[in-house]
């Protein structure tokens, strides 16, 4: 089926086509369709077909397992193991680690005769040891040790140095890395590889409600980063996602940020693609069709000054908002959304974009957005510069007029700001916004104390952990002597007590290996409801 819907207002035509599982949509300026590309979907599911039929073929029992190493292509440090127990059974697999590392365990607490099971966590170019426990409603437990080889040798990575790890006091999880143009890779707590994805991608690494991934990432030799995978932590795509946009000539289409929406779409960082301006443009994609629901144009809220007289890094291509984060702000129905070379975060409600507030240096900005600036509660604010990944914290201290929000200030003036202080450092920060009274402090910073050597230019992150509080903040473009590096470091709470630092080095100048983020994240997500039943048998439960 195909949706054909004209936006003339913008000088789009949408073209949304809807498979059976698969969707995709593009922008285009002129009315003209593309080649189809390569249906990934479908090639899954051929793949499915052919161990599902060796499987069936076979004779594959608790003590004879059938394993799948890598089933869909895309994530070669998982398995999948496939077999039958005499009597309904719960699976319990586990992955020996290495190094003092906690081995990686997973329980499937369904009880089944046939089992599908998933593997998370081999080490790459290991004869990785694998424990298989299967225990009956009686108790009883059987237990098997499979050996599962992996050839590969992830040539991408970063050079790995571990500086301080605590994994007692550390949020539980896989680091997982975000290239501005490579391939995804988590690590554990020793700085060892244990996943990646086989593609080339960037910028956008996000976990879905439902425990799947949402990657951006590429099926071109260009690398043309225009496309949105979703993904389980095997490979198995769910739902993919163009956008085409033929008169940009970057790779970076789908460029900075992708979230959920609590309506279960997806709002995009994009480009305009009708005049000469870029990164100043959002799209809201209905989940299941691919068809463009909302177009969300920056330049609707500025004065034309702003972006027709700006000055200031990466003028010559448009690019006077560079957005490269979205944060969606449930109580208010708004979005926060950051703008490098403006130098400040913005409060919008959704999808009017009517401002809520603005955290920035209060100098530059029209009669009626300069009412919306918020004041500092003392002289010593440091407001942000060119910065990076605003999020929304939970409540932290029981005043319902207050929001605090953490983000990434890489402490670059671009249109506004601190000339002063500009590139003498990076830092994670953190704001306490009252809303009621339109005011701003700060409670809690890091890497201001390391100066230079925490400054980067670009990129970068910062992260609140759920679990245990701590902050994780990556400093993703450090200049060193032999080239650039990155630094992620996980604080304990809100103090400068560091429980884990990453150094990842290696890096060159315009590397797509910059780390644009870094996520801390459960390998088996909670949310990621796998039934261990295999398809060629019913559960028992």
């Amino acid at each position: 089926m195909t949706f054909l819907i004209l936006a003339l207002a913008v000088g789009w035509i949408i073209i949304a086509e809807n498979t059976s599982q698969t969707v995709s949509f593009s922008l285009f300026q002129s009315a003209s369709t593309t080649s189809s590309e390569t249906d990934l979907i479908e090639e899954q599911e051929q793949l499915e077909k052919e161990w599902q039929q060796e499987y069936m073929d076979g004779n594959h029992t608790f003590d004879n397992p059938m394993v799948i190493q890598n089933p869909y292509g895309e994530a070669p440090l998982t398995a999948l193991t496939k077999f039958r127990t005499e009597n309904p059974s719960r699976i319990t697999v586990t992955v020996a680690s290495r190094d003092g590392a906690e081995d990686i365990t997973h329980t499937y607490p369904a009880f089944n005769q046939e089992h599908e099971v998933p593997v998370l966590g081999l080490y790459p170019d290991t004869d990785n040891e694998v424990t298989i426990e299967a225990e009956d409603r009686q108790g009883n437990v059987q237990e098997q040790t499979v050996s599962i080889e992996t050839n590969d040798n992830p040539a991408f990575a970063h050079d790995r140095k571990v500086i301080e790890s605590s994994p007692q006091e550390m949020e539980p999880g896989l680091t997982f890395l975000t290239p501005g143009k490579s391939k995804f890779y988590g690590v554990d707590e020793q700085g060892d590889i244990r996943w990646y994805s086989s593609r080339t991608g960037g910028f956008v690494f996000k976990r879905l409600s439902n425990g799947n991934l949402l990657l951006g990432a590429s099926q071109s030799e260009d690398n043309r980063n225009e496309y949105l995978f979703e993904t389980d932590m095997l490979g198995k795509v769910q739902h993919q996602y163009k956008i085409n946009l033929p008169s940009y000539e970057d790779t970076n289409v789908i460029h900075h940020d992708a979230i959920e929406l609590p309506n279960n779409n997806l709002l995009v960082t994009v480009h305009d693609n009708s005049n000469s301006y870029e990164e100043d443009t959002m799209v809201e994609i209905d989940r299941d069709t691919g068809e463009t629901v909302e177009t969300l144009d920056l330049k609707d809220i500025f004065p034309s000054e702003a972006y027709e007289e700006y000055s200031g890094p990466n003028e010559s291509d448009g690019d006077w908002m560079h957005q490269n984060a979205i944060w969606y702000d449930k109580e208010k129905k708004s979005i926060l959304i950051s703008s490098r070379h403006q130098s400040a975060v913005m409060s919008l409600t959704y999808p009017d974009m009517n401002i809520n507030w603005i955290l920035g240096a209060p100098e530059g900005w029209s009669a009626d957005m300069a009412e919306k600036v918020l004041e500092p509660e003392n002289d010593n604010l440091k407001y942000p510069g060119a910065q990076h990944a605003p999020m929304i914290l939970p409540d932290q201290d029981a005043n319902p007029d207050t929001k605090d929000v953490l983000l990434f200030d890489n402490n670059r003036a671009v249109t506004r700001g601190d000339e002063s202080v500009s590139q003498n450092f990076s830092q994670g920060i953190q704001y306490r916004i009252n809303e009621e009274e339109g005011t701003v402090e700060t409670v809690w910073d890091y890497g201001k104390e390391r100066g230079k050597d925490f400054f980067s230019n670009v990129v970068s992150d910062a992260d609140y952990m759920y679990e245990t509080e701590n902050r994780l903040l990556t400093s993703g473009y450090q200049k060193v002597e032999d080239g650039y590096r990155a630094t992620v470091v996980e604080t304990a709470g809100t103090t400068d007590e560091v429980v884990y630092e990453l150094e990842l080095s290696g890096i060159e100048q315009g590397d797509g290996r910059v780390v644009y983020r870094a996520e801390r994240l459960p390998l088996y997500p909670d949310a990621w409801n796998y039934s261990s039943a295999s398809p060629a048998g019913d559960s028992s439960e």
